[in-house]
């Protein structure tokens, strides 16, 4: 690598002459043209504060350590010091890696990798993202190309498998660490990968950290090898304040409304639905606490059909699905709601959200101001909103010591739509699969709220505590899971059992009607759920739902949403949203299904399913499992054995052939009897088969041979009349099958 001394030294002396709060314009900071024209070109003319502040002593060489609020403009401050290094350097593909940048998501490594794009345009740089979830040629790809890029952009366990197990990467040169959203790669999530990428990097390199809520620890710091680091903080509230030590406060925008809602555990879904309805064409962004819980309201919602778009995006889609969505939420002007985890608390850009609603309590302070950061971005209004359980009401008072201070509003009974709580029993009574669903977002929330409450107990987390917050034994379990269309708890997560023991009472099974063993197979028989409610709660009728009037499925309105008042939240009760059959009407343009995961299903397609089943035409009769079974039972094929199992790891269910069979009965040692186990004789099985598709086929054979013979004298028949009447010569049986044998061999 050649280096330019001359110009970094007059750059440094020109820096130190820099009076940051006078520097108006990105030009007073003795950038390179390149750097400069990027800049230009991507919108980007006035610096922002904390811009101000970290890229002085960047630029000079020094390590920073920023905290400011979300959406204050931290990748800028980091891409152009990194720019300017390699410009000075003068780097070519030859030296390798030069600065390497660290995000805790994909998400956010993709999205910093297009701000870098967008600015080096007019540098001659290269650059690559690194993260896993590519498909195998991609991954050959970045495998063997890494060594030639100049800046890697990344997670913390995609950077330490190439520095472990690729030979190729020499880090040798490297002179820049950036570590995005450091707070969070500073966790024990990530502690041993950041170890290793550490231990392999040269300790003279410079060091970058950023993010909106950065801790006082030093020996964090001391890990990172870093040497008198610039502490800058930037508190919002005033436009020149600013410190060398990050505060207790937790800044957040001045343009952010931040509001919050007590609402019980049964009534949450119902009153997120009214919420969403009310401001359909707004964008929003919901945070939920578990996966199985974005996908089940998902799923839920897809069913019900609203007057808005839903996204989902959680940790366990597939890679390139999870970028599709973030791409459609970005590229949606309004009318969209996108149902998240933590995935998209930190850094992701979302431009225009208008309301981030926190679904379930922030487990600590830190990912509340982390959520609330994905709106109210770039000196926008931006709204949020926060429901709480009664039991988690001291949270405020939690906030309220960070100078987070928000407004509690209340939701009239009156105007919320119970529409979620009315028709959930019914959709899971139908789809076994929402069913299922529906039993995973249950255990996994009660699940996520025991462990977050033992960690608040024990005081595992030493900044930003929100002990007290959790109560698992004031959780109505029972009222919840109704809620969720369950019309029982056929399990609970044992680690509420330990906190609550006397829950056990609260566990029905679910009856079934099995066989009593494999060589009776018997006909699986459940029964109808009965969930004790009244009879408005019935199941929906499809075809009176098609038949609704047109004016219970488009209001339209152009004043609807335009303006949201602080004081009301619901701006109109929503009505229900039935979707007729009418081809003017355009259903599918007023709500769109936006699913991108494998793990979804067709909803409309199920629909028309459901409708046409009745009128079908079809004479072949389907088999059903128990004439299916009888089947395989007379060709003496031994079927498969399933076991199935629960959350925990339990055998729950023994089957054959998909039919269920009971458990033999417990007997005591001493009564056991040694007996012969038949064991399954491959090749025996084969060879019966073998003979049984051999004979059917026989049969067939004869039949067509037998079917051809018959045509053949019927037609050779009908030609001897033809010709005893004309008195032409008699053709003989021998020479018509000569004939017809050549017509077949031609």
């Amino acid at each position: 690598m050649t280096h330019s001394s001359d110009t970094q030294s007059s750059n440094k002396e020109r820096l130190e002459n820099v009076d940051i709060f006078k520097c108006n314009f990105f030009t007073q900071f003795s950038l390179s043209k390149a750097t400069l024209k990027g800049l230009k070109m991507s919108g980007y003319t006035k610096p922002t504060l904390i811009q101000k502040l970290v890229l002085k002593p960047a630029l000079q060489g020094q390590d920073v350590v920023a905290e400011a609020p979300t959406g204050s403009g931290k990748t800028i401050a980091f891409v152009i010091p990194i720019l300017e290094l390699l410009h000075q350097s003068k780097v070519s593909m030859l030296d390798g890696p030069v600065a390497i940048i660290l995000t805790p998501t994909r998400e956010l490594s993709r999205q910093i990798f297009s701000v870098f794009a967008k600015i080096a345009r007019e540098h001659r740089f290269t650059m690559m993202n690194i993260m896993g979830g590519k498909v195998s040629a991609l991954k050959d790809q970045e495998w063997n190309s890494i060594a030639r890029a100049n800046i890697l952009i990344g997670t913390p366990g995609r950077m330490a498998q190439h520095q472990t197990e690729n030979s190729l990467l020499d880090t040798s040169n490297l002179k820049l660490l950036v570590l995005d959203e450091a707070d969070r790669l500073l966790d024990p999530t990530f502690r041993e990968d950041l170890e290793v990428i550490l231990q392999n990097l040269t300790p003279d390199r410079q060091t970058l950290l950023f993010s909106a809520t950065i801790t006082k620890a030093t020996d964090q710091l001391v890990r990172l090898s870093m040497r008198n680091p610039t502490i800058v903080s930037v508190n919002n509230k005033t436009t020149s304040a600013c410190s060398t030590t990050p505060s207790d406060e937790l800044h957040t925008p001045d343009e952010l409304l931040q509001y919050y809602a007590v609402v019980p555990l049964e009534q949450k879904l119902d009153t997120l639905w009214t919420f969403l309805q009310s401001h359909c064409k707004k964008k929003i962004i919901v945070f939920f606490s578990t996966q199985k819980q974005v996908r089940y309201v998902y799923e839920l919602f897809q069913l019900l059909r609203p007057y808005f778009k839903t996204l989902q995006l959680r940790g366990n889609m597939n890679q390139q699905k999870r970028f599709q969505v973030y791409d459609r939420f970005v590229n949606s002007p309004h009318g969209s709601v996108l149902l998240a985890t933590n995935l998209a608390e930190r850094g992701l850009d979302f431009p225009n959200v208008h309301w981030v609603v926190q679904f379930d309590c922030p487990h600590y302070v830190e990912d509340y101001v982390h959520r609330i950061g994905r709106t109210a971005r770039h000196g926008h209004i931006g709204r949020s909103l926060l429901f709480l359980l009664p039991s988690e009401s001291s949270l405020i008072d939690i906030l309220a010591k960070y100078s987070v201070v928000l407004r509690q509003v209340k939701f009239p009974e009156s105007r919320i739509q119970r529409r979620v709580s009315k028709e959930s029993s019914s959709l899971l009574a139908r789809k076994l699969e929402l069913t299922q669903s529906a039993r995973l977002a249950f255990s996994a929330y009660i699940r996520d709220y025991c462990l977050m409450a033992r960690i608040n107990s024990t005081k595992q987390h030493k900044r930003n505590e929100t002990t007290g917050v959790f109560n698992a034994k004031a959780l109505p379990i029972e009222k919840y899971a109704n809620s969720l269309g369950l019309p029982f708890i056929s399990s609970l997560p044992k680690e509420y059992l330990q906190l609550v023991p006397d829950a056990v009472k609260y566990i029905k099974s679910f009856p079934t009607v099995v066989a009593s063993s494999s060589d009776n197979v018997t006909q699986l028989s459940t029964s109808i759920i009965n969930d004790n409610r009244d009879d408005e709660l019935s199941t929906v009728n499809l075809e009176s739902t098609s038949s609704a009037p047109a004016a219970l499925v488009a209001v339209k309105d152009d004043n609807i949403d335009n303006t949201d008042s602080d004081d009301n939240l619901l701006l109109r009760k929503p009505l229900n949203t039935f979707m007729p059959n009418s081809s003017e009407l355009k259903p599918l343009d007023l709500v769109e299904n936006s699913s991108t995961d494998d793990e979804n299903e067709d909803i409309q397609n199920a629909i028309n399913e459901f409708k046409t089943s009745g009128k079908s035409t079809n004479k072949s009769k389907k088999l059903s499992r128990m004439q299916l079974a009888k089947r395989e039972l007379k060709r003496k094929i031994r079927s498969h054995r399933k076991l199935e199992f629960d959350d925990e790891g339990h055998v729950i269910c023994e089957k054959i052939g998909n039919i269920p069979v009971a458990k033999p009965p417990i007997i005591a040692d001493d009564q056991i009897e040694a007996k012969s186990c038949e064991m399954l004789n491959i090749d025996k099985e084969r060879h019966l088969l073998h003979d049984i598709i051999d004979k059917e086929d026989k049969k067939v054979w004869r039949q067509r041979i037998r079917e051809r013979h018959q045509a053949e004298r019927k037609k050779l028949k009908e030609e001897r009349k033809k010709l005893s009447q004309s008195n032409g010569p008699k053709i003989t049986l021998k020479e018509r099958s000569s004939d017809s044998n050549m017509e077949e061999s031609e």
